[in-house]
């Protein structure tokens, strides 16, 4: 267990938080969503169901993460779509990881990697 908190606290994501820089953060979580689902889909392609599970799951808790901090209340049309974009990871990977269902995760790991591009595309213009 301390070898896990080592390398937790060790991380890019921990030094980020210590930073002012929440495009960083969000950024992080962004590419380790996509980082996730990508070795998701080749975990299954090998055949390795548990690292595929494993995962998948770590892409459902940071889709999970990143749905909580959306301002649905005051972020419009935006906050209203990326939250159905988040859901529909969230339902891919929990029909994967409850069902053994992989026919989603191709959609969830594409839509990932437009969330990732548009958010680098956003945090250029707006830097």
């Amino acid at each position: 267990m301390n070898s896990k908190l080592s390398k937790y606290q060790k991380s890019n994501i921990v030094q980020k938080m210590n930073t002012d820089d929440k495009y960083d953060i969000i950024n992080e979580l962004l590419s380790a969503l996509n980082k996730n689902l990508k070795a998701t889909l080749i975990n299954l392609d090998k055949q390795k169901t548990e690292k595929a599970k494993d995962t998948a799951k770590k892409a459902q808790n940071i889709a999970l993460a990143l749905q909580n901090c959306l301002d649905v209340k005051n972020g419009g049309e935006i906050a209203q779509n990326l939250n159905y974009c988040y859901r529909h990871i969230r339902f891919a990977t929990q029909n994967y990881l409850e069902k053994d269902k992989s026919n989603l995760l191709t959609s969830a790991h594409f839509v990932s990697g437009e969330l990732l591009s548009g958010w680098k595309g956003m945090n250029t213009s707006v830097a």
